[in-house]
């Protein structure tokens, strides 16, 4: 589990979160310096009222599925290629669509024992928190779901990577090693979600994302035993209206600043992570407005067997700190419990072996802020407190 976590911090790669697990079985087809991992998931929800990840409210729905497949070749000690194609498929939010997860070269710039320096240049990941990186690969986690008010599902494709560069340099002591990451790159996904985050299920237009500067700066102690983090992303988003819109053109800011600590012992694994994000919106037919939203979460994990972990969180997130109870969402179609959301989730994992996890949660949720709007199109209708039950199966080589 340290290792896995430390090495996403380090080096921002799904292939390295999965280095530690033996050469693909078609290894000895290929040249020594390339290598080859793949990954799938499927889950399952049932959830007592609203929707998620397709028809869940009093049903069972298919969840996600992801699938993926990656490679990295080693063309030289200085230069690595490193690409990896997913699958994802995620209810109405996500009916079924394959993308290039990552596709980068990796050139070292300059090395010496104790740290290196160099760029990153293609689509890369984007390092916010400890887990975005390597969000997708469901061993890098202890739930199945991460906690909402920091890695929210609904708006994840737009976050995950970007086209552009990242700089990053390492340096080890004998007091920790310190890690650093800029990103300079245009955010991808799909917008719809995203405007139905910040104007509501009424709006008709287009969001389009500017080039994003995104950078991160960590600390790791003993092996990863003791991590530190501060993320930040300066995010902007133009809206193109549609004729007969109700709002005009405009501009959407967003600037999340994290903090992130892990403690990871032999058996006991201690989270917690806290985000203030500055919102302003520009234009759109109105006055500026400017907000501010904040999330954090406390999690801890515990080991009680070899193969078995149990893990507890807290997740809490209010849209708008100045509006915490959403008095006036009814004007623009949305409830007032779609301004917040407070998530009790109990987990179990089972590490079947070590290309096998079998895991099982429960949620029980205050609010409706991260439920997905294409799972649940007329929001005035979702419930404020819920439960979700879920079940995951994974595979790795």
């Amino acid at each position: 589990m340290r290792k896995s976590v430390c090495s996403a911090i380090t080096n921002g790669l799904l292939l390295s979160a999965l280095a530690s697990l033996p050469r693909a079985g078609v290894a000895g087809y290929l040249p020594d310096a390339m290598q080859v991992h793949g990954f799938l998931a499927q889950s399952l929800f049932h959830t007592s009222d609203n929707n998620l990840f397709g028809q869940s409210d009093d049903g069972v729905s298919l969840g996600i599925t992801e699938v993926g497949l990656n490679t990295a070749y080693q063309a030289s000690e200085r230069l690595n290629f490193a690409i990896q194609g997913l699958y994802r498929r995620a209810g109405d939010l996500d009916r079924g669509s394959f993308r290039v997860d990552y596709g980068l070269a990796d050139l070292t710039l300059w090395e010496h024992e104790a740290g290196r320096i160099g760029l990153r240049g293609g689509r890369v990941k984007i390092p916010l928190g400890l887990y975005n990186e390597t969000r997708d690969v469901a061993f890098t986690h202890p739930t199945i779901l991460l906690p909402q008010g920091m890695y929210f599902e609904r708006s994840r494709a737009l976050l995950t990577s970007g086209d552009g560069g990242s700089f990053y340099a390492e340096q080890h002591t004998d007091y920790g090693d310190f890690i650093f990451k800029f990103n300079y790159v245009v955010p991808l996904g799909d917008n719809e979600e995203i405007r139905s985050i910040l104007l509501g299920p009424n709006a008709m237009g287009k969001f389009s994302a500017r080039p994003t500067v995104v950078t991160q700066l960590s600390y790791e102690l003993n092996d990863g035993e003791y991590i530190f983090a501060v993320s930040y992303a300066d995010l902007a988003l133009d809206y193109h209206p549609e004729v007969g819109d109700r709002f005009g053109a405009g501009t959407s800011y967003v600037r999340p600043l994290m903090f992130s600590a892990q403690y990871n012992g032999e058996k006991l694994t201690l989270t917690a992570e806290y985000n203030y994000r500055h919102n302003v919106a520009s234009g759109y037919g109105g006055p500026d407005r400017r907000f501010a939203t904040e999330s954090w979460y406390l999690e801890g994990s515990y080991r009680f067997l070899p193969k078995w972990q149990f893990t507890l969180r807290y997740d809490m997130v209010d849209g708008n700190t100045d509006n915490r109870r959403g008095a006036g969402l009814e004007r623009i179609g949305l409830p007032p419990h779609a301004a917040y959301a407070q998530d009790w989730t109990a987990g179990l994992r089972w590490d079947i072996n070590d290309s096998w996890m079998l895991r099982g949660e429960y949620h029980r949720v205050h609010g409706t802020l991260w439920l997905p709007q294409a799972d649940n199109p007329d929001r005035m209708k979702t419930t404020q407190d819920w439960d979700i039950y879920g079940l995951q199966l994974s595979f790795r080589f």
